[in-house]
């Protein structure tokens, strides 16, 4: 309550404020008044305020409305229980439609209750899902860091507890001694690059391919079959085995010559 409303009424009953306060400052049957307020209503967003903070602009617009109206006597009591009911359920709505979007989850398991809690009890809700949320986000970091510092360790630890790391002492690079440093004697012939052995294995292959499919004779079965015959004949035999007869120079002698 403001402090100008509140002085006078500092010494009553809380019924006795009330009452005293309505009858002061509700503003009854005022339908611009009730407009505005739920303009107001209906226009309210948590935005970056807690959830606390926005329930408590929304109870205040509400219990100025209520000032508004003058529905306390009903004829039949049903009626006025089902009229709260109603007014108790469109606060949920108002209340769930500007609290923010980080809270969907929890808007949704309310809506999908019959019937729907009330408003208190959905703000009791929102503030606790709020709070978890809040001890979750402030251990992130922390466990985040945690996780990455166990991580380097673990990088740099590990190789060490297999091998313990050495140096050159002619370049200074890891992994390899001073006899065998490359800068000071040079890379060995025997040292291939990579993929010379599938280029290897590939030219072998390919040899393999070409001496197990050597290229045809330029001969026809039948011409193969005719040579194989001339080989084979007596003919080309007996002329192959005799030498041929040496020549002779000078005249030569008939049956009927006779030499002394």
């Amino acid at each position: 309550m403001d402090e100008r409303i509140r002085r006078p009424f500092m010494y009553m009953d809380p019924k006795d404020i009330w009452d005293a306060v309505r009858e002061a400052y509700s503003n009854r049957g005022d339908s611009s008044q009730i407009f505005e307020l739920k303009k107001k209503l209906w226009l309210s967003k948590q935005g970056d305020r807690d959830i606390t903070t926005y329930f408590n602009e929304m109870l205040s617009l509400w219990q100025e409305l209520d000032l508004c109206y003058n529905d306390d006597v009903w004829e039949n009591p049903k009626d006025l229980v089902r009229a709260k009911r109603r007014e108790e359920d469109d606060r949920v709505f108002m209340f769930l439609a500007g609290a923010n979007h980080s809270f969907d989850e929890t808007k949704g398991r309310v809506l999908g209750r019959k019937p729907l809690p009330t408003v208190r009890t959905v703000f009791s809700e929102l503030r606790q899902e709020e709070a978890r949320k809040r001890v979750m986000y402030d251990h992130a970091p922390s466990i985040l860091e945690n996780d990455n510092m166990a991580l380097v360790s673990k990088r740099f630890n590990g190789a060490g507890d297999k091998k313990t790391p050495f140096s050159c002492d002619f370049c200074g690079k890891l992994w390899h001694t001073k006899d065998k440093c490359y800068k000071l004697h040079g890379k060995p012939s025997s040292t291939k690059k990579k993929g010379d052995g599938r280029a290897i294995a590939a030219m072998a292959e390919t040899s393999e391919e070409k001496t197990a499919s050597p290229e045809p004779l330029p001969f026809t079965q039948e011409q193969l079959q005719h040579l194989y015959k001339l080989f084979n004949s007596p003919q080309f035999t007996l002329n192959s085995s005799s030498s041929p007869a040496p020549a002779q120079k000078g005249p030569e002698l008939g049956e009927d010559d006779w030499q002394c």
